[in-house]
Formats: structure tokens, C-alpha cells, sequence
């Protein structure tokens, strides 16, 4: 996996609505991970914001 969360950093707790395909990924690659569900989240979401033109 290409992108990695810092630890450390304050988080703050929301809540969202995500297709049931798409958590099924999310899920399976936690699992493969061995992280969590969050974890992933989070990685996914600053990836995206750091990619972004």
C-alpha cells in the first residue's frame, strides 16, 4: 500500500455513508493489513487530498 497515516495527529469522530461494495474493499484490505477500517479511511482520504490537481 502506497499511503501510510502518521500516528499522533488529533482526529476527530464523523460519520459517513459509504456504498457496500466499496466497504467490502475497505474491509478486505484492512484484514490484509492488518489494520483497521479507519485506518484505511483515513489513508484513502489523505492520499486523495495529497493527489489532488
Amino acid at each position: 500500500m502506497g499511503f501510510v497515516v502518521p500516528k499522533g495527529i488529533e482526529k476527530i469522530p464523523k460519520t459517513i455513508r459509504i456504498d457496500e461494495k466499496d466497504c467490502e474493499v475497505i474491509e478486505k484490505l484492512a484484514y490484509e493489513n492488518n489494520t483497521s477500517f479507519n485506518e484505511i479511511v483515513n489513508s484513502m482520504i489523505k492520499y486523495a487530498i495529497e493527489n489532488m490537481e
